[in-house]
């Protein structure tokens, strides 16, 4: 599972660390890495108004990648997601110390310069600049909030029923 958030810097190349215990998870999520040494992952980008890049080890592409094809073919759904997810990604792998290239086209998109925010979403995680990451956490948190109340209990979703 990935959790936690981490800040790296982004070098002049493109190149950054990814976090150790991240790295685990994505050698764990790659049956290959055990013979490489090297992890891969898919970095899903997404459409022009997606804020943030999501990350996902290569099993759990894959099975993403299953769920889509599974839906009936030319259906909208499916359209949708394979436009959306498959043609919107790229793959990529580690290097030797724990780093990979970050395009320059993918650094523009989210607006990357000089540091990456890693957000652990559990079963992925996301790059952000930064503040981009606090504004829109920011702006989540009080609409919450303000729909709750001040003293919500965020483990009291878990009951909700209701699909967002």
């Amino acid at each position: 599972m990935f959790i936690g958030e981490h800040t790296f810097k982004v070098d002049g190349k493109g190149r950054v660390s990814i976090p150790a215990d991240f790295r685990h998870e994505l050698t764990e999520g790659d049956p290959q890495a055990a013979a490489s040494g090297r992890p891969r992952m898919v970095i899903v980008y997404g459409h022009t108004s997606q804020k943030q890049l999501i990350v996902y080890t290569y099993a759990g592409f894959r099975a993403l990648a299953e769920e889509i094809r599974a839906l009936p073919r030319g259906s909208r759904k499916r359209k949708i997601m394979e436009r959306m997810i498959l043609n919107l990604s790229r793959s990529t792998e580690l290097d030797n110390d724990g780093r990979f290239v970050l395009p320059q086209p993918l650094r523009d998109k989210i607006g990357l310069d000089a540091n990456a925010y890693f957000a652990g979403m559990g079963e992925t995680f996301e790059i952000w600049k930064p503040e981009t990451f606090d504004a829109e956490n920011a702006r989540i948190t009080e609409d919450w909030l303000e729909e709750m109340g001040p003293d919500a209990d965020p483990l009291s979703l878990l009951e909700d029923t209701e699909e967002d």
